[in-house]
């Protein structure tokens, strides 16, 4: 446990505590046009993890997230909360981080079955149990390393999966680069009110992309499992230019089955087999980061797009 650690650093990062804002305060709100909202600005402003709170309302344009941003400084910005409404630009509230400070966070899920509970992961494969509330989002535990983590490897997704005999599963993801592959790996998990225990790895798998296909190219991006076992990746494009521009889509990857022995196991599609079910090409200039899903075939988007800070947008899963 770290009592004495997040006693120790919650005076670092209390700076980070700011009062609701809407979106278009620190710049212009993005267009109408194409449906993207701004929830962060500049190169500390993006979204590279998002999970939609448990048991708020959602429908059209209406939804309540929380984000993580992938900023590595002491009293940079790690959590925040977005509250999305029809017709209004989207109120950012960024959270203080109390306990061990993460290095850059990467992706986000919620715990299913603990509104206010999430899984966030860095970019280096720790796993943190985080509590949001009460303005301020507390490390819970000391972080927990992914099974079968290795040096060098960049995590981009991960996600929390509870099947119908109440077992919680993990699947998460690197992010390949180019000729290399992502590789998916899945386990059983286990999230007490403090700790999380991960089980051995039961499924690992190499995953790749038709598009994007130029510049450096991360084939996942992201990853969330839906309700029936459907896994769910993003992949982008990233020529390392703070403006890009970048180019992103959006795929049905394959199936989270459990066996008899209850086991996860991965059925991902080969390269050959998929297609972009939403695709952003460098016009759009968008590098979607966190992928969150609503009822029926409607999903939110979130970018990263560097020096534009971080956007949102809703949109039909398979245009």
């Amino acid at each position: 446990m770290i009592r004495n650690t997040i006693l120790a650093s919650a005076f670092l990062c209390a700076s980070l505590v700011t009062a609701p804002l809407a979106a278009g305060a620190d710049g212009p709100s993005d267009g109408p046009s194409d449906g993207w909202q701004r929830v962060g600005s500049g190169i500390l402003g993006g979204v590279s993890g998002m999970a939609l709170v448990e048991g708020a309302p959602v429908g059209h344009g209406l939804a309540d997230a929380v984000v993580v941003r992938d900023n590595k400084g002491d009293r940079e910005a790690r959590v925040a909360t977005v509250s999305l409404r029809p017709g209004q630009d989207p109120v950012v509230r960024e959270l203080a981080w109390f306990g061990v400070v993460p290095g850059d966070l990467e992706a986000l899920d919620a715990v299913p079955g603990s509104p206010g509970h999430y899984i966030a992961v860095t970019g280096r494969g720790d796993a943190y149990h985080v509590v949001v509330a009460h303005g301020r989002a507390t490390a819970e535990a000391d972080p927990v390393a992914l099974p079968g983590r290795r040096d060098g490897d960049d995590y981009e997704g991960f996600a929390l999966h509870r099947d119908r005999s109440g077992r919680t599963f993990a699947v998460w993801a690197t992010r390949g680069s180019g000729d290399r592959p992502a590789v998916v790996y899945a386990s059983s998990v286990r999230i007490g009110t403090y700790d999380v225990e991960f089980g051995s790895v039961s499924a690992r798998q190499e995953f790749t992309v038709p598009f994007p296909d130029q510049d450096e190219v991360r084939h996942i991006s992201d990853l969330k499992v839906l309700q029936d076992g459907t896994v769910m990746v993003s992949s982008a494009s990233d020529p390392h230019a703070g403006d890009g521009p970048f180019a992103s889509a959006v795929y049905d990857a394959g199936r989270l089955t459990v066996n008899v022995a209850h086991d996860a196991v991965l059925r991902l599609k080969p390269e050959r087999e998929l297609s972009p079910l939403n695709l952003f090409t460098k016009r759009d200039n968008r590098k979607i980061e966190a992928i969150a899903f609503l009822s029926g075939r409607h999903a939110i988007w979130g970018t990263d797009d560097e020096n534009d800070g971080g956007s949102v947008k809703f949109d039909r899963v398979g245009r």
